[in-house]
């Protein structure tokens, strides 16, 4: 995660190189339960929303020709929307601009068609400490050694007070998610979602950022680039 992201997971994003261009439906959930995200498992429900960007990174659409991600991303030229396998289903989008904005590790990726998927909201203020969070993508599955999946994959976790992701740079406008040696985000979940609600209801509160503090790059808590405070800056440039 952070800058160093992209070095570590570069031989990663190789295996998972995109194919084609469209699908006319969604990959549905394997289903099953395996050591994943770390700790997590295969993705329990189709995600209209989610994004696998072609760079190997995660991503949100929150309109239909805007997508979130992360700054540290880079550049991508596709995404791959509402599927939950990384290389067939859903659709996928050309990305033809990016914005960024300063001083954040939040980035715009805007696509040259709209999207057919359902974006998702975005929220209007940080999930209270102690309240629960899902995390989705297709990082590492395991560290320091790296294995990635095909199947997106989920993990629910808990929101820790801001506070505990200060060592990381997270500040009181950020979201911190629990995570250890056993449960976290990892290489390869960077720009993805943290949401919050039920089943087919949910919120984008946070795109991940990178460990929460100095102890390792992942198997650690997450810091996540929190939604609800430049949401107004997202629809100044997104009109949405």
């Amino acid at each position: 995660m952070r800058k160093v992201l992209m070095a570590a997971f570069g031989a990663c994003v190789l295996a998972l190189a995109m194919g084609g261009t469209t699908s006319a439906q969604a990959a549905q959930p394997d289903g099953g339960a395996q050591p994943n995200i770390i700790g997590g498992h295969n993705a329990s429900e189709t995600y209209s929303f989610m994004v696998g960007l072609s760079n190997g990174c995660g991503g949100s659409l929150i309109a239909p020709q805007w997508i979130v991600t992360a700054n540290h991303c880079g550049s991508a030229s596709q995404g791959r929307i509402g599927s939950t396998s990384h290389s067939s289903g859903g659709e996928v989008g050309r990305i033809d601009r990016r914005l960024t904005k300063p001083g954040t590790d939040l980035t715009l990726m805007h696509l040259s068609t709209p999207a057919r998927s359902t974006p998702v909201r975005m929220a209007t203020a940080n999930p209270a400490s102690g309240s629960p969070v899902r995390l989705l993508g297709w990082g590492c599955l395991n560290w320091p050694s790296c294995s990635t999946p095909n199947t997106l994959q989920e993990i629910d976790l808990t929101i820790l007070p801001s506070s505990r992701c200060a060592a990381g740079g997270g500040t009181s406008n950020d979201v911190c998610v629990s995570g250890g040696r056993g449960q976290s985000a990892c290489h390869g979940d960077s720009g993805g979602p943290a949401v919050t609600g039920t089943r087919g209801n949910w919120t984008l509160v946070g795109e991940t950022h990178g460990p929460g503090d100095n102890n390792g790059e992942c198997a650690t808590t997450t810091l996540y680039t929190g939604i609800a405070a430049h949401r107004a800056w997202i629809q100044q440039q997104t009109g949405v």
